[in-house]
Protein backbone atom coordinates (compact mmCIF):
# COMPACT_ATOMS: atom_id res chain seq x y z
CA UNK A 1 0.00 0.00 0.00
CA UNK A 2 1.52 3.37 -0.76
CA UNK A 3 -1.53 5.59 0.33
CA UNK A 4 -1.09 9.18 1.53
CA UNK A 5 -3.15 11.70 3.44
CA UNK A 6 -1.90 14.97 4.40
CA UNK A 7 -4.11 17.35 6.20
CA UNK A 8 -4.27 19.58 9.58
CA UNK A 9 -5.11 18.64 12.86
CA UNK A 10 -8.85 20.08 13.98
CA UNK A 11 -10.57 19.17 17.68
CA UNK A 12 -12.98 15.76 16.79
CA UNK A 13 -15.56 15.15 19.71
CA UNK A 14 -13.15 13.73 21.83
CA UNK A 15 -14.02 10.25 22.04
CA UNK A 16 -10.96 8.88 21.14
CA UNK A 17 -9.53 10.58 24.47
CA UNK A 18 -12.38 9.06 26.86
CA UNK A 19 -11.79 5.67 25.18
CA UNK A 20 -8.39 6.19 26.33
CA UNK A 21 -7.10 5.91 22.91
CA UNK A 22 -6.96 10.24 22.48
CA UNK A 23 -6.70 10.78 18.37
CA UNK A 24 -5.51 13.12 15.70
CA UNK A 25 -8.46 13.95 13.59
CA UNK A 26 -6.85 14.92 10.10
CA UNK A 27 -8.93 17.53 7.84
CA UNK A 28 -7.57 17.07 4.09
CA UNK A 29 -8.02 19.33 1.17
CA UNK A 30 -10.28 17.98 -1.03
CA UNK A 31 -7.80 17.78 -3.98
CA UNK A 32 -6.74 14.77 -2.08
CA UNK A 33 -9.70 12.10 -3.12
CA UNK A 34 -10.02 8.83 -0.90
CA UNK A 35 -8.96 6.02 -2.58
CA UNK A 36 -8.31 3.98 0.79
CA UNK A 37 -11.31 1.63 1.66
CA UNK A 38 -12.85 2.36 5.16
CA UNK A 39 -11.21 0.36 7.86
CA UNK A 40 -8.29 0.57 10.36
CA UNK A 41 -4.65 1.11 9.11
CA UNK A 42 -0.96 0.90 10.58
CA UNK A 43 0.75 3.87 9.40
CA UNK A 44 4.01 6.09 9.61
CA UNK A 45 2.89 9.53 10.82
CA UNK A 46 5.49 12.62 10.36
CA UNK A 47 4.70 15.62 12.12
CA UNK A 48 7.50 17.96 10.40
CA UNK A 49 10.70 16.35 10.71
CA UNK A 50 9.59 13.83 13.53
CA UNK A 51 7.95 9.99 12.40
CA UNK A 52 6.28 8.12 14.74
CA UNK A 53 4.04 5.18 14.16
CA UNK A 54 0.41 4.96 14.55
CA UNK A 55 -3.15 3.50 14.19
CA UNK A 56 -5.57 5.04 11.79
CA UNK A 57 -9.23 4.37 11.62
CA UNK A 58 -10.77 6.09 8.45
CA UNK A 59 -14.04 5.65 8.21
CA UNK A 60 -17.74 6.90 9.26
CA UNK A 61 -17.71 5.17 13.13
CA UNK A 62 -20.52 3.51 12.83
CA UNK A 63 -20.50 2.26 16.48
CA UNK A 64 -21.36 6.01 17.32
CA UNK A 65 -23.61 6.66 14.69
CA UNK A 66 -21.00 8.36 12.23
CA UNK A 67 -22.20 9.87 8.89
CA UNK A 68 -19.46 11.93 7.46
CA UNK A 69 -16.11 10.28 6.50
CA UNK A 70 -13.11 10.68 9.10
CA UNK A 71 -9.90 10.24 9.27
CA UNK A 72 -8.34 9.69 12.62
CA UNK A 73 -5.29 8.69 14.09
CA UNK A 74 -3.94 7.40 17.73
CA UNK A 75 -0.17 7.88 17.31
CA UNK A 76 1.56 5.27 19.47
CA UNK A 77 3.70 6.45 22.27
CA UNK A 78 2.90 9.83 21.69
CA UNK A 79 1.35 12.40 24.03
CA UNK A 80 1.54 16.09 22.70
CA UNK A 81 -1.16 19.00 21.86
CA UNK A 82 -0.90 19.00 18.17
CA UNK A 83 -3.85 21.11 17.45
CA UNK A 84 -3.65 23.24 14.11
CA UNK A 85 -0.24 21.57 13.43
CA UNK A 86 0.36 19.53 9.32
CA UNK A 87 0.49 15.62 10.05
CA UNK A 88 0.76 13.37 6.96
CA UNK A 89 0.10 9.83 7.12
CA UNK A 90 1.62 7.06 5.26
CA UNK A 91 -0.15 3.51 5.12
CA UNK A 92 2.08 0.37 5.91
CA UNK A 93 -0.85 -2.36 6.04
CA UNK A 94 -4.34 -3.06 6.83
CA UNK A 95 -5.26 -4.10 10.00
CA UNK A 96 -9.09 -4.65 9.70
CA UNK A 97 -12.14 -3.33 7.66
CA UNK A 98 -14.48 -0.87 9.09
CA UNK A 99 -17.15 -2.69 11.58
CA UNK A 100 -19.96 -1.82 13.77
CA UNK A 101 -19.91 -2.93 17.42
CA UNK A 102 -22.74 -3.16 19.46
CA UNK A 103 -21.21 -0.90 22.75
CA UNK A 104 -18.31 0.90 23.02
CA UNK A 105 -16.80 -1.56 25.68
CA UNK A 106 -17.00 -4.01 22.68
CA UNK A 107 -14.90 -0.88 20.58
CA UNK A 108 -12.37 -0.28 23.16
CA UNK A 109 -11.72 -4.47 23.37
CA UNK A 110 -11.12 -4.16 19.44
CA UNK A 111 -9.02 -0.87 19.55
CA UNK A 112 -6.58 -3.12 21.79
CA UNK A 113 -6.80 -5.91 19.56
CA UNK A 114 -5.85 -3.74 16.79
CA UNK A 115 -3.20 -2.16 18.95
CA UNK A 116 -1.75 -5.35 19.56
CA UNK A 117 -1.81 -6.51 15.93
CA UNK A 118 0.10 -3.67 15.24
CA UNK A 119 2.89 -4.03 16.94
CA UNK A 120 3.07 -7.35 15.94
CA UNK A 121 3.32 -5.95 12.37
CA UNK A 122 6.26 -4.13 13.89
CA UNK A 123 8.03 -6.34 15.31
CA UNK A 124 7.75 -8.76 12.01
CA UNK A 125 8.58 -5.28 9.93
CA UNK A 126 11.84 -4.70 12.30
CA UNK A 127 13.11 -8.34 12.31
CA UNK A 128 12.53 -7.97 8.55
CA UNK A 129 14.85 -4.88 8.15
CA UNK A 130 17.37 -6.20 10.10
CA UNK A 131 17.71 -9.42 8.59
Amino acid sequence: MNHCIRGTVVHGNHLGRTLGFPTANIQSGKDQPYTIPNGVYLVNVRLKERKFFGLCNIGKRPTIGGTDLVTEVHILEFCEDIYGKEISIKVIRAIRKEKKFQNLDMLVNQINLDKEKAMRMLSALNKDQTG
